[in-house]
């Protein structure tokens, strides 16, 4: 296998790595198929409190699908199976239940893009770039990809982006929603690590319910996890430290 997606854990935040930098970090069926095992070792890992999505080193977030494998893996029956298996691996992300950041650097193309718009934040360096370029290959693009990308731009960009398959950089990825910051290149990590210790510390149990109220609204399931952060520990230890004019230390119960 030319690649791998793998989970890298210390304390309390979690990367997903897209691990193919000899391909610009282009996904092969073999990697698809990786990500479901990297996302369960991440969520039965009770300590994780952030996952941060990104490719191997600083050249490329992903370059979308391995086109070199198509007409062996991508072609008749074979299509239904390679779109099952990369519709499994963004189904493992977007379940994840803690927040996921991703971080972009330099190329997020076609499937790579389809796995950053699983992300709740996404962060792009200066050098980032974008596209939807299926049309030009004459593959046709996963609807729950599509869907994910309307609901980050909307309706109209989401059809020019997949219409036209332009590249956009990462400052008009901002302008229309496709990312929610731009950092300058060398910056770009730092500022990640920042963020993900920040959301870190906060309470657990609170964060979980947002993401799963956002995402769900107001289910009865919801409803159970707004309600059980009134009788968590956390809870009171946010009040307590709040009166006390100190920093609270969460437990995640």
């Amino acid at each position: 296998m030319s690649g791998t997606v793998r989970a890298s854990i210390d304390g309390s935040i979690a990367h997903l790595i897209i691990d193919n930098p000899a391909r610009r970090n282009a996904m092969s069926l073999d990697m698809y198929a990786a990500v479901p095992d990297a996302v369960r070792a991440i969520i039965e890992s009770p300590a994780v409190r952030v996952v941060v999505l990104r490719g191997e080193g600083d050249v490329a977030f992903g370059a979308g699908s391995d086109i070199s494998e198509f007409t062996e893996k991508r072609t008749g029956r074979g299509a239904l199976h390679y779109n099952a298996v990369e519709e499994r691996a963004v189904q493992a992300i977007e379940a994840i239940r803690v927040p996921v950041l991703a971080l972009v650097h330099g190329p997020c193309m076609g499937g790579g893009a389809g796995m950053a718009l699983c992300a709740d934040i996404r962060f792009a360096a200066d050098d980032a770039t974008f596209a939807i370029p299926p049309a030009k290959l004459g593959v046709g693009y996963p609807a729950t990809s599509t869907a994910r990308l309307q609901a980050a731009v909307g309706a109209s960009r989401a059809k020019d982006l997949i219409f036209s398959g332009r590249v956009i950089d990462a400052n008009e990825a901002l302008r229309i929603g496709m990312v929610d910051a731009v950092v300058a290149k060398d910056a770009l990590d730092t500022h990640v690590a920042a963020y993900a210790k920040a959301v870190a510390r906060n309470a657990p149990l609170t964060i979980v319910a947002a993401k799963q109220a956002l995402a769900n609204g107001a289910t009865a399931e919801t409803h159970a996890a707004i309600a059980a952060c009134y009788s968590s520990a956390d809870y009171t230890e946010g009040i307590r430290a709040f009166a006390e004019k100190r920093r609270p230390t969460f437990e995640g119960r």
